[in-house]
């Protein structure tokens, strides 16, 4: 499998739009990205093209928080609570499903691309049958409210196994649950504390760091990354990623991100060859590239932009992130 030179690596197209673009999904052996917006729109864009000219999608009506693309199937989730299934040749919705009761933060798609999950402020996580966009399973475990002041919890992250076989979703106290994805049954249950400080902010709010999830190619660990809180002010962590023995609970390694930032975006390398921590915001914008066999930093690549979501190709030799105002490819020519 091609890979990475990161000593090379460099943004090849950019494609400027005003807004944050807060999620991507890409089209298979292609330049072709569906990207969601805080403007409420899905866009379209091919940037194989010499001048590529974004597309809008009409539909939802609120942020576009998750995108999932599953051959010629396009799953868009909402912070309008609904689910929206699109039809990419036409580019139109087929469905649209009242999914939640509160906001979605996110969506998963299965290897398989026949399921995909989405997490909500509701506090459930649920799996979708991608064909027929029927509910499959509704999985519960986390605490709806979180006891001093009586402050909601939230769902920020979830993550398929590479095998399908398991869900991973955390929490704002930084609880992570690991299901079955085919009998809903809880395989593991943890608390990462180092994203939460242990205690509430100056407007006596709650405020876990962690933000984004990713297994390890082999399926056996857990990432976890965001931002380490240190204190009530939430103005000294900095970017933090984790390694957990997810069927244990057990922290087997810790790295920090050199740029201040709280990473928001993850991808493990087929290979293992390096993972990938995108800064969303606060410090600089950077790709942190981590050696998790060497315990180490790789790379800080300059971002330009914080950086909402991120897509990979099949070689793993092309990026596509998407973020504050901007849309770019990264290779290393």
């Amino acid at each position: 499998m091609a890979s990475l030179d990161l000593d090379k690596l460099q943004a090849t197209r950019k494609l400027a739009l005003p807004g944050d673009h807060l999620c991507v999904a890409r089209a298979r052996n292609s330049d072709q990205l569906w990207f969601g917006s805080s403007d409420f729109k899905v866009y379209f864009v091919d940037l194989a093209t010499e001048k590529p000219q974004p597309v809008a999608l009409e539909g939802h009506r609120s942020y576009v928080s998750g995108a999932a693309l599953a051959g010629a199937q396009l799953i868009t989730a909402s912070w309008d609570r609904k689910l929206i299934w699109w039809d990419t040749e036409k580019r139109e919705p087929q469905r649209t499903v009242d999914a939640h009761q509160r906001w979605i933060r996110q969506l998963a798609l299965s290897p398989d691309q026949k399921q995909v999950a989405s997490i909500s402020d509701d506090m459930s996580a649920k799996l979708w049958d991608v064909a027929s966009s029927k509910l499959v399973r509704e999985l519960r475990g986390h605490e709806p409210r979180l006891s001093r002041y009586d402050y909601p919890n939230k769902l920020y992250a979830c993550a398929f196994s590479p095998d399908g076989r398991f869900l991973a979703v955390n929490d704002e106290t930084c609880e992570v649950i690991v299901w079955e994805a085919a009998s809903g049954k809880e395989a593991a249950r943890w608390q990462a504390p180092a994203f939460l400080k242990h205690d509430w902010d100056r407007n006596n709010h709650p405020y876990g760091g962690l933000r984004c999830l990713a297994f390890t190619p082999d399926g056996q660990a857990l990432v976890l990354a965001g931002l380490q809180n240190t204190d009530v002010a939430i103005i000294s962590g900095g970017g933090i990623v984790q390694v957990f023995d997810w069927k244990a609970g057990k922290l087997v390694q810790e790295l920090r991100g050199s740029g201040g930032g709280q990473f928001e975006t993850l991808h493990c390398h087929p290979q293992g060859d390096w993972l990938l921590a995108g800064v969303g915001g606060g410090g600089k914008s950077v790709l942190q590239f981590f050696d998790l066999k060497q315990k180490r930093s790789l790379k800080e690549v300059p971002a330009l932009m914080p950086t909402f979501g991120l897509a990979v190709n099949e070689t793993s030799d092309a990026l596509y992130t998407v973020g504050r105002g901007q849309v770019m490819k990264w290779e290393s020519p």
